[in-house]
Parts: structure tokens; C-alpha cells; sequence
């Protein structure tokens, strides 16, 4: 049965342990490859965004320029509506392209270039268009015709042209770098199904062979039950037979200790026959004699009114010893019978069972100027008769072994815990040394003064009997400030331990 788990405890823990841990190195992993994506895409699109900026610059200043030479060649101010709508954005767009590249200082220099370039131009423009407008166009043209505005475009192209070359190159960069660390990222995520799948092949493989390991290992503890229920059954039957004739041997022995009693109670009424027989004859010799007396020794009547005294004494400690031991005998015999009744359970309302008890010694608390106060007290299924006799014993001895200088005050109360019910019987009576804790629970034994009747036999019954019903019954108590008695019971009935009775 054990060689299941000790076999398979070793593998199957540490193959999930390694199988997560390399989840995890792949998450991490994963995650780090998505955020990388991510950037790259980011820089690929940063960098498409400045090639178009550039792109759409140059385009606007040939817009210009275009508009600037048909207006020159046509006189048509229509010609100007596309050079007055562009070259007012061109210091917003290299703007825009500085703000674009500023983690590149490199690009601060070509757009210093870029913009003085745009700026020669548009005043170039500017120029000839002024001059046409005051209606000399051969000198429009000529300066036109001139190159300076040529030049300044080809160089502003070339220098455009570099850039987009240079944002070309860096989107070359940028893309392999993405397509890398996109197949890294496919790789790893083919890499983590694959692990996935492996871990839980070797979980099916491990649950199916820890089954079938479980499932032997469950026959053979049913079949190993199933012979120690058996075994349990023959003790059990072994141990009730074995209660049974202890309850039957204390009930014959009790009984037939009772005959030799009887006899000598019966001896001892002859005896005490025999007694009156004797004294009526002497007293009827002395009467006879009554003339002699002064012929009888000194101190003769009175000898034999001393063998009286001491026939009576002897008598008197005869039955009383026969009174006591008579009281032993039945409270064995009440034992026995209180061993061998059948309980009866049923729902109790431990409230009105305990009025009950308490209205029984009502008069006597009176008298004694005790109080009893009663909580209110969780019911439990359990037998009537028994509590009566459980809880009656208990405030029984309470009352009895009062203080003189303090008037008693006894408390009964009641919680549940963890399917238990809980009751305390608390008074401030005597109390009872702790070395006598445990003594107060044995048959025919008390603690403290024994100025009290009673034969020690009321809470060695009462444990009995808290035992039978399948609970506990513990002790508190400190001598002169009082005692608590803890009785625990189930709160549903259960099976009768016969053997623990």
C-alpha cells in the first residue's frame, strides 16, 4: 500500500515544478518578445511617418515653385492660389520633422540646411513675383532664367532625398529587426504549446498509473477494513460477553453477600433475645438474693450491670457495620442494574429538565440559602432517565457541601461547540483539593470533612453514566472558593459503547 506513493512522489511533483518553472521562463520571455514587436512596429511606423514628412515638404516647395513659373509665364494670379496656401506651412513642417527625430541629433543639422534652403527659395520667389506684379516681366524672367532658384531646389531635393535614403536604411534596420524577434516570438510560443502538450501527456501518464496504483492500494484497504472489522466485531462481542459477566458476576456477588447479612442480622436479634433473657433471670437472681446481698462480694452488681453496657455496645457496632455494609451492596447492585438498562434517546429540553431537577431540592436550597440560576441550555438527544440522575446527583452534591460562612450560589449554563453540547454546573460551596480530583470519581470515595451522608459512590456513578451516553465529564475546583462540573455530550444520539459502561 505505501510503495505506491513513495514511487510515484518523486517524479510527478518535480515534473510539474520543471514543467512550470519552464512556463514561466517562457512567459517572461513571450511577454519581452511582444513589448520588443511592439516597439519595433512603433519605430517602423515612426520612421515611414518621417519619410512621408519629407516626401510631402519637397512636393509642397514644387508646388510652389510650379505656381510661382506659371504665374511668371501666364500673368494669371490663379497660378498663386497653391504658392500662398504651402509656403506659410513649410516652418510648421520642419518643425514637426525637428519634434519627429529629435533622439537623432544628426538630423538638427540637415533641417538647419533644409530650411535656409527653403527659405532662399521662397525669397527668390518672392522676388520675381514682385517684380512681375509691377509689370516688368523680362526682368522675372531673367532672374528666373538666372539659376539661383534652380540651384537652390536641386540642392534642397538632393538634401530631401538623402534623408528619405538615410530613413530608408533605418527602416531596413528596424523591419529585420522585427521579422527576428516576430519569429523568435513564434518560436517561443510553438516552444510553450509543445511544453504545454508534454506536461500534460505526463500528468495523464502519471494520473493514470497513480490511478491504477490507488485503485490496488484502495482493494487491498478495503479488504485489510474489512478484516480488521471483523477482528473488531470479535473483540467487540469478546468484550461486551466479557462486560456482561462482570455486571453479572457484581450482581451475584452482591447478592449472595446480602444471605450472610441476613444471617446475621437474624443472629444478632436472637442475641439481643438472648440478651433480655439473661438480664430478666438476673434481674430475678438479685431479687432472690436481695437478702444476701450483704453475704455478695463488693462491686458484684456492678460488674454485671458493665457486661450489660458492653453486650449493648457490642450490639450497636454490629449493626451498624451491617447498616454499612448493606448501603455498599445495594449501591453496587444499583451499579449493576444502571449497567445493564437500555438507553432510550430522544430530543431533551435540558431547560425543563432542569427545573425539574432543581424543584425537587428546591426546599432544601431554601433552607440552606442557596440559589440556583438556570442559563438557557442547547438542547441534545440523548436519555432522560440518565440525565435526571446525571445533573440531579450533580446539584445534589452542591447543595450538600455548602459553606457555612458564604450562602451558595449555584449556576447552571450551556453553550455548543463542534457538535458538542456543553453544560457547567458551578457552585461557591466547599471545593475540593486537586490531589482529590481525581479521587472524587472513584467508587466509595470522598474528599474533605466527612460530616456528610452518603457512601462515595454519586459521581463514579454519574461518570458512568456521562460515559455511556458517549461524553465527558470533567473537574474544576479549588478548596474553599468552589467547583465547576463540565459535562460534554453529543448533541445526536450515538451508538452505546456498551464496553466503556
Amino acid at each position: 500500500m505505501s510503495d505506491a506513493p513513495r514511487s510515484s512522489f518523486p517524479f510527478q511533483p518535480i515534473l510539474l515544478g520543471i514543467g512550470f518553472l519552464l512556463l514561466i521562463a517562457i512567459s517572461v520571455a513571450t511577454t519581452w518578445l511582444v513589448n520588443q514587436s511592439a516597439d519595433d512596429a512603433a519605430a517602423v511606423a515612426h520612421t515611414l511617418r518621417v519619410q512621408d514628412k519629407l516626401s510631402n515638404l519637397l512636393l509642397d516647395v514644387r508646388r510652389a515653385e510650379s505656381g510661382q513659373r506659371g504665374y511668371l509665364l501666364t500673368n494669371d494670379q490663379q497660378y498663386l492660389e497653391d504658392y500662398r496656401e504651402v509656403v506659410p506651412t513649410f516652418d510648421g513642417q520642419i518643425g514637426e520633422l525637428r519634434t519627429l527625430t529629435q533622439d537623432n541629433p544628426s538630423r538638427t543639422f540637415a533641417f538647419d540646411e533644409a530650411a535656409a534652403l527653403i527659405k532662399t527659395k521662397i525669397s527668390e520667389m518672392d522676388r520675381t513675383i514682385d517684380i512681375n506684379s509691377s509689370g516688368d516681366r523680362q526682368e522675372a524672367l531673367k532672374l528666373v532664367l538666372g539659376g539661383l532658384g534652380r540651384d537652390t531646389m536641386n540642392r534642397l531635393r538632393e538634401l530631401v532625398e538623402r534623408l528619405i535614403a538615410d530613413e530608408g536604411r533605418l527602416l531596413d534596420i528596424r523591419g529585420e529587426r522585427s521579422r527576428s524577434n516576430n519569429f523568435l516570438l513564434l518560436m517561443m510560443a510553438l516552444l510553450g504549446s509543445a511544453v504545454v502538450v508534454l506536461i500534460g501527456a505526463a500528468s495523464v501518464f502519471l494520473v493514470q498509473r497513480n490511478y491504477k496504483r490507488a485503485e490496488i492500494a484502495r482493494q487491498t484497504v478495503e479488504a485489510t477494513n474489512a478484516n480488521l472489522e471483523q477482528i473488531v466485531a470479535y473483540r467487540t462481542a469478546d468484550l461486551t460477553e466479557a462486560n456482561e459477566e462482570i455486571q453479572r458476576f457484581a450482581y451475584i456477588v452482591s447478592h449472595d453477600l446480602r444471605s450472610p447479612l441476613v444471617n446475621i442480622m437474624g443472629f444478632t436479634g436472637e442475641l439481643e433475645a438472648l440478651r433480655q433473657d439473661i438480664f430478666e433471670q438476673v434481674s430475678k437472681l438479685q431479687a432472690d438474693l436481695k437478702g444476701l446481698n450483704a453475704q455478695m462480694e463488693p462491686g458484684t452488681a456492678e460488674n454485671v450491670d458493665r457486661l450489660g453496657h458492653d453486650f449493648d455496645e457490642a450490639i450497636r457496632f454490629i449493626k451498624t457495620s451491617i447498616a454499612n455494609m448493606d448501603r455498599l451492596i445495594n449501591a453496587v447492585l444499583k451499579l449493576s442494574r444502571e449497567g445493564r438498562r437500555q438507553f432510550n434517546p430522544e430530543t431533551i429540553d435540558m431547560n425543563g429538565l432542569l427545573d425539574t431537577v432543581t424543584q425537587t431540592v428546591a426546599h432544601r436550597a431554601t433552607e440552606a440559602g442557596a440559589t440556583i440560576t438556570i442559563d438557557t441550555l442547547p438542547p441534545v438527544e440523548s436519555d432522560r432517565l440518565a440525565l435526571q440522575q446525571v445533573f440531579a446527583n450533580l446539584v445534589d452534591n452542591a447543595l450538600k457541601y455548602s459553606r457555612n460562612d458564604e450562602p451558595n450560589r449555584i449556576a447552571i449554563i450551556g453553550q455548543t461547540h463542534a457538535g458538542k453540547a456543553i453544560y457547567d454546573v458551578t457552585d461557591t460551596g466547599r471545593g475540593i483539593d486537586p490531589h482529590d480530583h481525581q479521587r472524587v470519581f472513584e467508587l466509595f470515595r470522598r474528599s474533605g470533612t466527612q460530616d456528610k451522608p452518603g457512601e462515595g459512590i454519586g459521581l463514579a456513578h454519574v461518570r458512568a453514566l456521562v460515559r455511556r451516553l458517549g461524553g465527558t465529564l470533567s473537574l474544576q475546583s479549588e478548596l474553599g472558593k468552589g467547583s465547576t462540573f463540565t459535562v460534554t455530550l453529543p448533541r445526536r444520539w450515538t451508538v452505546e459503547k456498551r464496553s466503556a459502561a
